[in-house]
């Protein structure tokens, strides 16, 4: 999928599904699912989201993988190519619409309430639709799994991109269940300086999430969100010492930085949105002017970093057009 989100997508919905089937939830297993009394319910139900691309994807993923159906629609302000990567899979149902993210999650929702077998599988949470969000979240936090089984020594920082907020929510709940309150990394929470609800709910210091009145648009297609889930804000909130905003530039330089090879490291492929945490921390450890930013975040020699390329070149073209590989950073 050339993303993350299948890592959510596959977990919500299943456990959507045993839900369905009156089974255990917090039991059941992959075998289990494809039992075919399990199967027969997964056929009748219809999965419902709105997506700026990788969300869908991994809906529509998940959805060939146990047996049931999706309906996806898009922003107006989605790449044909988006769409057509998810429509490749199992032929699901895609539609770019004349609606910005949060108006097309509306129309999805409408659209869901019309169909009986109908369930909405949105990656962000609003009142009344918190337990879907909750498992996608749980889902995520396999991620942390992941690195922390890879490292040898205790991370000091982590640099966390945020659109609605449940990549990050996941992965700050993972590493909470599974290390003590003293060994938490320091949590930095990035997005995109035109779009950045965390950065304003931050700002507001209120304790309430809010809302970005403004029209949006960003080159990181994944964060073009104007407003924080509801499940995911609390966590980022009570957890996250900083927050930080990074420019177009400073996003493209960082995906041309992991895009060509430097001193023997491995070329990694990160596309726009998967490239921001690592190219937020390359632009404050590289900029001579930004020392007073390296000290408020306690970064030296020896601090060790994590960050997480979340997609691939999920915009082929213009990945190429950032990383030139006939130009060498």
């Amino acid at each position: 999928m050339n993303s993350f989100k299948g890592a959510g997508a596959l977990y919500a919905m299943a456990c959507c599904i045993v839900e369905k089937a009156s089974l255990d939830v917090d039991k059941i297993t992959y075998n289990e699912m494809m039992k075919p009394e399990v199967k027969e319910i997964a056929k009748k139900i219809t999965f419902y989201t709105a997506t700026d691309g990788n969300h869908g994807r991994g809906i529509a993923w998940a959805a060939s993988k146990l047996g049931t159906h999706a309906v996806i629609k898009m922003p107006r302000s989605s790449k044909e190519i988006r769409a057509d990567h998810i429509r490749k899979i199992q032929n699901t149902e895609v539609e770019i619409t004349d609606k910005n993210y949060d108006n097309t999650v509306q129309e999805v929702k409408e659209s869901c309430e019309k169909d009986p077998n109908g369930i909405m599988i949105q990656d962000t949470a609003w009142d009344g639709h918190e337990k879907t969000p909750g498992w996608i979240v749980k889902g995520y936090s396999l991620i942390v799994d992941e690195f922390l089984h890879q490292m040898k020594e205790k991370s000091t920082h982590i640099f966390l991109q945020a659109g609605v907020g449940s990549l990050a929510a996941g992965i700050i709940l993972g590493l909470e269940e599974r290390m003590k309150p003293e060994e938490l990394p320091i949590i930095t929470i990035v997005e995109p300086e035109t779009v950045a609800c965390y950065y304003l709910s931050a700002q507001k210091a209120d304790g309430k999430h809010h809302h970005l009145e403004s029209l949006t648009k960003t080159m990181m297609a994944g964060f073009n969100c104007q407003t924080p889930s509801v499940t995911a804000w609390p966590v980022i909130r009570d957890s996250a010492k900083f927050y930080g905003t990074l420019s177009e530039d400073v996003d493209a330089q960082g995906m041309a930085r992991l895009g060509h090879l430097v001193a023997g490291d491995p070329k990694v492929i990160a596309g726009e949105s998967g490239a921001t945490g690592f190219a937020y921390v390359y632009e404050i450890l590289s900029s001579p002017d930004l020392e007073n930013y390296r000290k408020e975040l306690s970064l030296d020699g020896n601090s060790r970093i994590i960050v997480l390329s979340t997609e691939g070149d999920t915009d082929p073209d213009n990945y190429r057009e950032v990383v030139d590989e006939n130009n060498p950073f």
